[in-house]
């Protein structure tokens, strides 16, 4: 969720109209689905204050767009770059990326997360260059579809329904020779065992620190209704090839090395 300032003081007006939306919700959907919506509408709105000046997602948005950087020419107009944000969550990465001038689509398949993007790239001031929609590509039909140089996929994989539809989808809304960005988890975010990890890596400080993104997202992870799908890094590899995509360079990040990315190009 795919989260930047702190929005602290917007939360009681928004918070009240998503509530809202989520208790319509909850009359029209079978009650597991309206527990799940919640679940995510909760995690989306502390997002922002897990992950602000949390320095391992830091450098892993750093890595982002400096792989977005390298997959348009220099000589391009930024504005006349298309980018694609898939499951976008509250909009964090969508939001960094426009800021840089580029035109950017971000879209998830959760209604109530994009209502709250929406809302924040309102509140910010942000110009006209980023757009939130509510869709998943693996099952809905994408604007615009075939016409992106760039698709950012920030831990879609491991929990999609179905992850080599994700990966279809992602290849159809490219240009033919367009770049992505994928990133995936290796494994489970344990409490214990990464905190030891990375008390071993960086020490006791960057240890407790990572508590502040391994406590909320293990409470997150233990209520969610879906199958994770870790994927090693031959299987991240063999999906991404299936697909359509060639693989340019890719390493492990995030914290002590808990996600597998993956910048890769479109075959043509």
């Amino acid at each position: 969720m795919s989260r930047k300032e702190p929005t602290s003081h917007r939360l009681p007006p928004l918070a009240d109209r998503v509530l809202a939306l989520a208790g319509g919700a909850g009359d029209r959907m079978p009650v597991r689905a309206a527990v799940e919506h919640m679940i995510a509408v909760t995690y989306g709105m502390t997002y922002d204050a897990v992950v602000t000046r949390f320095g391992p997602y830091e450098s892993m948005i750093e890595e982002i767009i400096a792989l977005v950087t390298r997959s348009i020419p220099v000589t391009a107009n930024p504005r006349s770059v298309k980018i694609l944000d898939i499951a976008c969550g509250i909009g964090n990465v969508g939001l960094r990326l426009a800021r840089r001038g580029y035109t950017v689509v971000a879209v998830d398949a959760v209604r109530h997360l994009i209502a709250i993007a929406r809302e924040k790239h309102h509140s910010s001031g942000s110009a006209p260059n980023l757009s939130f929609h509510h869709l998943d590509i693996a099952r809905d039909e994408l604007p615009g579809a075939g016409t992106f140089d760039v698709l950012v996929s920030m831990h879609t994989l491991y929990w999609h329904p179905d992850p080599a539809a994700l990966l279809a989808a992602s290849r159809r809304a490219l240009k033919p020779g367009g770049h992505a960005i994928f990133l995936t988890y290796n494994r489970p975010a344990r409490v214990v065992q990464t905190f030891r990890e990375a008390h071993r890596a960086g020490g006791l400080g960057a240890a407790v620190g990572a508590l502040r993104w391994l406590v909320p997202t293990a409470v997150f992870e233990r209520f969610r209704d879906c199958d994770h799908r870790y994927m090693s890094e031959p299987e991240f590899h063999e999906a991404l090839d299936q697909a359509g995509f060639d693989v340019l360079e890719a390493h492990p990040t995030f914290l002590v090395g808990l996600s597998h990315l993956a910048w890769v190009r479109a075959r043509e």
